[in-house]
């Protein structure tokens, strides 16, 4: 990764606190532009100043592109505060680990402050062997990432039910410096060897929570690019650490601090409202229309690749009665939802709510069961409305829109693939009911 900034040089106090909270507040500038671009009002309270990015995630209109280059921004940010928390660090002589909580959000606001202030102390650096490889620290540093990623899971996931920065960012960024630095702390390798060793203690620790039925295959595929690029930045991290003589274990100590993240996620959860909405025209009138989406026919069209990944889709729908109160229970694939009408305006406009759900998806695993809490009350189905507006012409233009909460960070990197996923059921619904009264006329 040679394009990378290195770590190498130092910052002054002085330039550092300035440069630091210029950086954290360059992200809450590009969230506030995104709601200024999208005519959106923005409630600048405290979550805005911790979490910029939930925030953001929240704003009326946000489409994939724009949570994507934000989040791809915030990476940015953290990469360079990283580094210019390193070159601080170097310049005190001390606090090379602590800089390693830069960059992540709330807790980076405590380290930066730390090291703002962080005296100066000299001292040599020790040497550090410029060839020949230990196999065991290899392996023990491999070990060791592996050892991270299965416990992060236990404690946080499982034990605290938090799904976010903590586990999805930190945790691989953790690893990262972990394997990076055990396997440089005797004898220096190159960034490429660091790296892969980096991607062997992540490729091993998910192969551990496969077989040890911690999570299926598809949602360690999901998280595999933020995870492992997480883990390669981490790796460079651990690797300057160990190359600039910092030892005595200290770089481990970062390990600590990933059950206090998993504590504060859990007592802060995200909790983002994703709003779904198609349409489509059917030469039909509204009362066709109307008795197809009141119908209990299946949904005769394939689930297309949101299904064939494991995530829930509709198969068909049954209403037990009529009338707003009346219950409908919706028959997924994962199970059965239960619903009740909430309006029912024949020809109109049909409004249920969700009042219990299936699991959010089947994972694809070795096991029958997996024991990943995520499965159920991560995304949550609220209300869905299918409105019937009659054309000029004839026909009618059914809507569809459902509203989901989602409930997992970082919020920018899931919701354009929980978006994706939504709609694609969403419109699966609509041409399956556009086949199904043009078809029966």
């Amino acid at each position: 990764m040679p394009m990378l900034p290195s770590f190498e040089g130092r910052v002054s106090p002085s330039l550092y606190a300035l440069a630091a909270p210029l950086l954290l507040l360059s992200q809450t500038l590009a969230v506030t532009l995104c709601y200024r671009w999208n005519g959106a009002t923005l409630d600048a309270d405290g979550w805005f100043w911790l979490l910029p990015l939930r925030v953001l995630a929240q704003m009326p209109g946000l489409t994939s592109g724009q949570a994507a280059t934000v989040f791809a921004y915030a990476f940015i940010v953290a990469w360079a505060l990283a580094v210019l928390s390193f070159r601080r660090a170097s310049w005190s002589g001390r606090g090379h680990w602590l800089s390693a909580f830069a960059i992540f959000p709330v807790i980076q606001i405590v380290a930066i402050a730390v090291l703002a202030v962080l005296p100066r102390r000299r001292g040599e650096a020790p040497a550090i062997e410029a060839d020949g490889v230990d196999p065991t620290d290899v392996v023990q540093g491999v070990l060791a990432g592996v050892a991270i990623i299965v416990a992060a899971v236990l404690l946080s996931a499982l034990t605290l039910g938090a799904y976010g920065w903590g586990l999805f960012v930190a945790t691989p960024f953790i690893v990262g410096v972990t394997t990076g630095y055990i396997v440089n702390r005797r004898t220096l390798l190159s960034r490429g060897r660091t790296t892969r060793h980096v991607m062997a203690a992540g490729a091993l620790g998910g192969l551990a929570l496969l077989m040890l039925a911690l999570e299926g295959f598809m949602c360690i595929i999901l998280i595999a690019p933020l995870g492992l690029g997480a883990a390669a930045l981490g790796g460079l991290f651990g690797r300057a650490i160990a190359m600039f003589g910092h030892h005595r274990g200290k770089p481990l100590l970062s390990i600590a601090i990933l059950p206090a993240l998993f504590v504060l996620e859990a007592s802060m959860p995200p909790a983002t409202a994703i709003t779904t909405s198609a349409h489509i025209d059917i030469a039909a009138s509204p009362e066709d229309v109307w008795q197809a989406i009141t119908s209990d026919e299946p949904i005769g069209l394939p689930p297309g690749l949101p299904g064939a990944a494991g995530l829930a889709y509709p198969v068909r729908g049954r209403l037990l009665g009529e009338g707003v109160g009346a219950t409908r229970l919706g028959l997924f694939s994962t199970g059965i939802a239960k619903e009740r009408v909430t309006i029912w305006e024949p020809g109109h406009v049909l409004a249920f709510t969700v009042l219990s759900q299936p699991p959010a998806m089947e994972e694809m695993s070795p096991y029958r069961k997996v024991h990943a809490p995520h499965l159920s009350g991560y995304v949550v189905t609220g209300d869905t409305r299918y409105i019937l507006s009659p054309l000029r012409g004839g026909g009618t233009r059914l809507t569809l829109q459902a509203t989901t909460i989602l409930r997992l960070d970082p919020i920018l990197y899931w919701g354009p693939i929980a978006r994706w996923a939504f709609d694609a059921n969403v419109r699966r619904v609509l041409n399956s009911t556009k086949l199904q009264v043009e078809g029966s006329r």
